[in-house]
């Protein structure tokens, strides 16, 4: 087990590109850790530089209080498993499994030993004699983590483990994986582009972006309590959707839905704004049948569907409202397609029950609830406010 801390970690390439920025955050021991974000974000770099395969251009990295900058990576006690599998195809499963013993001299007894507890772990015993030609693409994946389980590091580095899965297979790993990581108890890093997997993975989950730390919190403090704009669009699905709104008073405005409420009670901000952007999930729209259902803290709106998606237990609609007015967002927004003027279209995502009775063309009645809307400051894109526990 170990405790891994990062103290303003940066990674500048020979060209000047900064790949990761001042990353600060601590791992607790036999914590499962996530790092997610787009392509290209840092997550990877910070990844190799935490097991030595990327020199750090400045900042410390240290496992249980010692600082291992200057270790190589087969002397800091971590295991990489690596997107592809690696696996030895000449040699049998139980040799690819007993390599890192092999080069490590363990003796021939203990190495076996060892061998058939990772094998018996991870339901491979029956295969140890197979090559990896003959296994299926989850079975090899078990295989190249009982390489790195079979050394008994201090923490296993996992860099988008699952991504040439297929997604039936990618489920059913993702769920070894959480159970095998309670079982051990080891200190785990995972990458991962994928926000579902980040969300059903993770203890806690750092978001990045452009090689900066969005946010760092448990999957629930992301997903109701976003930091900014970013993290608020990238973690959920289907995504977010921001409206642009005005302040007025204790009354909020919303542009292009003609829509005026009360201000919810948790958006007390400290410096009233004219301009923000409001924050609605999919899933907190419900269809309102007819005017005498609505309550206190609802807002009502009428909209023409353009889309749905039956999904089963659920329909996504989508439709289309034009923008009368958008504030000047940052370069941030940009990530979000949130570079809006006024006479474009903004589609909009409503997660409803599959019971209802819709179809596409239909005019129906929309609302939501207030209080679970969230506020972001259009200037830095940080959140203002988000709806209540």
């Amino acid at each position: 087990m170990a405790k891994i801390e990062l103290s303003n970690v940066t990674k500048q390439f020979a060209d000047g590109t900064i790949a990761v920025r001042a990353a600060s955050f601590t791992i607790n021991d036999g914590e499962f850790f996530i790092l997610v974000g787009p392509s290209g974000c840092g997550k990877s770099t910070l990844l190799h530089m935490i097991v030595g395969l990327e020199e750090v251009s400045s900042g410390e990295i240290r496992l249980d209080g010692k600082m291992i900058n200057h270790l190589d990576p087969k002397d800091r006690n971590m295991a990489m498993v690596f997107q592809s599998y690696a696996l030895y195809p000449h040699m049998s499963i139980r040799e690819n499994i007993a390599f890192p013993l092999i080069m490590a001299k363990v003796p021939k007894k203990e190495m076996d030993k060892r061998v058939e507890e990772v094998a018996a772990i991870l339901e491979l015993s029956h295969l140890l004699d197979s090559k990896p030609r003959n296994l299926s693409g989850g079975q090899r994946q078990r295989v190249a983590m009982g390489r790195a389980i079979v050394r008994k590091p201090a923490a296993f580095l996992l860099d988008e483990p699952l991504s040439n899965l297929d997604a039936r297979l990618r489920n059913q790993m993702r769920n070894e994986l959480a159970r095998l990581q309670k079982r051990l108890g080891t200190t785990t890093i995972y990458v991962t582009h994928d926000q579902t997997e980040a969300m059903t993975l993770g203890d806690r989950v750092a978001v990045l972006n452009n090689g900066i730390i969005q946010q760092i919190g448990t999957p629930y403090q992301l997903y109701q309590q976003p930091a900014n704009l970013f993290v608020a669009g990238f973690v959920g699905s289907p995504a977010m959707n921001f409206f642009p709104g005005q302040i007025k008073g204790d009354h909020l405005f919303f542009f292009s839905l003609n829509l005026e409420t009360n201000l919810p009670a948790h958006a007390n901000f400290p410096n009233q704004l004219d301009d923000v952007i409001i924050g609605i999930r999919p899933e907190d729209f419900y269809v309102l049948a007819n005017e005498s259902e609505q309550i206190e803290n609802q807002a009502i709106f009428d909209t023409q569907i353009d889309i749905v998606e039956w999904l089963g237990a659920e329909l996504l609609i989508y439709f289309q409202i034009e923008i009368n007015h958008w504030p000047d967002m940052p370069a941030l927004a940009q990530n979000l397609n949130l570079d809006k003027k006024p006479g474009d279209m903004l589609e909009v995502t409503t997660r409803l029950d599959a019971t209802y009775p819709i179809k596409e063309g239909d005019t129906i009645k929309l609302t939501f609830d207030i209080n679970k809307l969230h506020f972001f400051d259009p200037r830095t894109g940080d959140q203002l406010a988000s709806k209540l526990d």
